[in-house]
């Protein structure tokens, strides 16, 4: 009896120490995948290009919503906006909920299998150009706004039409 205690003891204090080395272990690959996918300069570039499209995205948004008068202070909020996030985002401020995010959804095999791939001539490719792709993937966005802002406008006349309460009326409201 007193060995079976003793065996289980030793089972649950050793097994808990290996299940621990494994999430440490997890983690540090998550982080040095991360490393390699150049993550840090991936988030500063997306506020780079969020800063950049903005502008134009707010004047589609008050076109369907119907605000008549120009935007003139559109550059500022959209620079406030921008500021708040940069200062937010930070790869300092995110990096531990990246790494638990990448730690948690992937096993160590398939982070090793992904860590393998980006320290390929294929991998390091991948990450040399996904700025470009994420560029002409925001720009393909803002085509496909375009595309829907007549229906989205109809929607939203339709709505004003039926009496459904309007972001704008919302605003009004509140003075």
């Amino acid at each position: 009896m007193k060995t079976t205690v003793l065996l289980l003891a030793a089972g649950l204090v050793f097994g808990g120490g290996v299940a621990l080395a494994e999430q440490t272990s997890t983690r540090a690959m998550a982080e040095e995948l991360l490393a390699l996918m150049n993550m840090p300069q991936t988030i500063e570039q997306s506020l780079v290009a969020m800063r950049q499209m903005m502008p134009a995205q707010i004047e589609q948004m008050n076109k369907v919503m119907g605000e008549d008068k120009a935007s003139a202070g559109v550059p500022e909020q959209t620079d406030k906006v921008m500021d708040i996030l940069a200062e937010e985002l930070t790869w300092d401020k995110v990096k531990d909920d990246y790494v638990g995010l990448y730690a948690s959804t992937f096993t160590a095999e398939e982070l090793g299998g992904l860590i393998t791939f980006y320290k390929s001539p294929a991998g390091q490719a991948f990450v040399a150009k996904q700025p470009e792709l994420m560029k002409h993937s925001m720009e393909i966005g803002q085509k496909l706004m375009v595309r829907l802002m007549p229906r989205l406008q109809t929607l939203h006349q339709e709505g004003k039409a039926e009496g459904v309460p309007q972001p704008a009326d919302k605003k009004k409201s509140k003075k």
